[in-house]
């Protein structure tokens, strides 16, 4: 991977860790900094939003769908400038974009303006700074790949259980324009002094080796092993792992997204308080962090597909449950599975391509995965209501999930990690 050579931390030679250890929490902050192009941190401001600009929800889904699907598409570029320059630069200029795009969310004052801000949120937010804090582990880790992507996507987890909360708390204190303008000067104070004091691309930036490996020769070993097995992404395509993979994250993306867009109307249908509602979200988050913190050494070895058709599995329970769920427990039953399917599908995306794939081309790799996953997002919420608008219910777009998703994860099977020696040539 090339990038740029980032001055030598002198003292990481003689830390008593590896320094790979350090850009753990580092990882583990932007992944919670996404929220402010996330939808559950994006959805708090809808009321706001209606009320202010005085336009129809329909008008509003509308410029988020359009915003999102816009955004999907480079996102396989943001990879290549990874690929190209390394994390840090490239992730350097994601966080002043965003902070930027958060003071521009602040001034909306139409549909195209918030059209073009949830564009740039979206890009930049749940797309750019998502893809590269989610590289971060597989460049200074190979052999505890799994467990460090798991305790990394932990800052998804927490982030979903304190950003609305907190988020609403700001629109209160100070209304929901200057939320925005303070929600972009804080992405700015907390990781632009991480980026440039303390982050940078790979063990070599700090005259250190992958997975804190003691000698040069025993590195090296790894890198050309690396590099040997390493797929371009067009090799990628020629195997069916990549596609299935694809298409199981943007299936999960898309109905997740979904129903956590509509889940107050949801449950509120069902005969669901907002109170148990709202605390649907607090034990999905637990389960999922629990999930990638105790299942990540299973990421690191085990059998990949098995986890994918898991997570599969039980998203399709999930949205069972939540199609019946009109008691307090079944709420939380739903927040369980789902939560348990969201741990799993993280340590796959988080794994699975460096492991099948090698680190070579990983950031042009996982940015075309995500341009399908930020894509099939944007359609969740979309085909929910018009579904609802059509039938006046939602569990007939519950019972559409379900029946896509069984195939789904009896496929998921098939994605076992492939041989270069089978590829085309």
């Amino acid at each position: 991977m090339k990038g740029e050579t980032a001055p030598k931390i002198k003292f990481a030679r003689r830390l008593p860790f590896y320094y790979g250890w350090l850009m753990v929490p580092m990882a583990f902050i932007a992944q919670a900094v996404t929220g402010v192009g996330q939808t559950y941190g994006i959805s708090v401001f809808n009321p706001s939003l209606l009320e202010t600009l005085d336009i129809s929800l329909s008008a509003l889904t509308g410029a988020y769908l359009a915003g999102t699907l816009l955004a999907a598409l480079p996102q396989a570029y943001i990879g290549y400038l990874m690929d190209r320059f390394g994390i840090r630069r490239t992730m350097t200029l994601v966080v002043i974009l965003l902070g930027g795009a958060c003071l521009f969310f602040a001034q909306i004052n139409s549909l195209l303006t918030l059209f073009i801000g949830f564009f740039l949120l979206r890009l930049l937010g749940q797309g750019g700074l998502s893809l590269l804090s989610g590289n971060i582990a597989a460049m200074w880790f190979r052999e505890k790949l799994g467990t460090v992507t798991g305790i990394i996507s932990g800052g998804f987890s927490i982030s979903m259980a304190v950003v609305p909360a907190f988020f609403l708390y700001l629109i209160n204190q100070t209304g929901w324009r200057s939320a925005y303008s303070w929600l972009g000067i804080m992405v700015w104070a907390v990781m632009l002094p991480l980026l440039l004091l303390v982050f940078r691309n790979n063990p070599g930036d700090v005259g250190q080796y992958l997975d804190g490996k003691s000698t040069a020769e025993e590195n090296q070993a790894e890198i050309d092993l690396d590099d040997k097995n390493s797929f371009s992404l067009m090799e990628a395509r020629q195997t069916p792992a990549y596609w299935i993979t694809m298409v199981n994250v943007a299936l999960w993306a898309m109905i997740v997204t979904a129903v956590f867009f509509n889940l107050l109307s949801i449950f509120g249908a069902l005969g669901i308080s907002k109170e148990v509602a709202a605390a649907t979200y607090t034990t999905y988050a637990a389960v999922s962090l629990l999930t990638q913190i105790l299942l990540g050494p299973a990421a690191n070895r085990g059998p990949l597909h098995v986890l994918l058709m898991l997570s599969m599995a039980c998203l399709a329970a999930g949205i069972g449950v939540l199609s019946i769920a009109s008691t307090a427990w079944l709420a939380h039953l739903y927040a369980v599975l789902i939560g348990f399917s969201t741990g799993l599908i993280v340590l796959v995306g988080g794994t699975l391509f460096a492991r099948y794939y090698g680190r070579k081309h990983l950031g042009k790799l996982r940015g075309s995965v995500l341009t399908a996953q930020v894509a099939a997002s944007s359609l969740g919420p979309f085909i929910t209501g018009v579904i609802y608008d059509l039938t006046g219910s939602f569990q007939i777009s519950l019972w559409i999930f379900m029946g896509i998703l069984v195939p789904a994860a009896v496929l998921s099977l098939k994605a076992i990690c492939p041989q270069k020696t089978t590829l085309r040539v």
